[in-house]
């Protein structure tokens, strides 16, 4: 089977969850590792709901964070964005402001930038 929505992905099952591709499987493989606890796929955003256009129904433009950690972050896992993932991105970070959502966003493209942004939050919460 394979997921249209993300290029070259291919579904991966990891403790009994069916990851939407093989990177993030790897990533949550990471996180047990590193003892970091996630939510995978934890809730939808509606950035654009679904409208009509000269008699013609539009569907909704909406967003589902792969990983939520430590309550209030949001990590999105992207191997291979297709050519609307710049412009959604933005549509997600501009929700995130102007909602007063209490969420950080980052992005990474492999498990080095997973475990980096893990230290680097780790770091800042021994910090503050």
């Amino acid at each position: 089977m394979v997921n249209r929505k993300i290029k070259n992905a291919t579904l991966e099952v990891y403790k009994g969850i069916t990851f939407r591709s093989k990177l993030e499987a790897s990533c949550a493989k990471l996180l047990d590792e590193l003892g970091v606890a996630y939510k995978y796929e934890p809730f939808k955003i509606t950035l654009l709901p679904t409208f009509k256009y000269l008699g013609k129904t539009l569907r909704e433009w909406s967003y589902t964070p792969d990983f939520v950690i430590y309550n209030n972050i949001i990590v999105e896992v992207k191997g291979f964005p297709n050519d609307v993932w710049g412009y959604k991105k933005k549509m997600i970070l501009k929700y995130i402001v102007d909602n007063n959502y209490n969420y950080e966003f980052y992005e990474v493209k492999n498990k080095t930038q997973l475990r980096k942004l893990i230290e680097d939050l780790k770091k800042k919460e021994h910090a503050d």
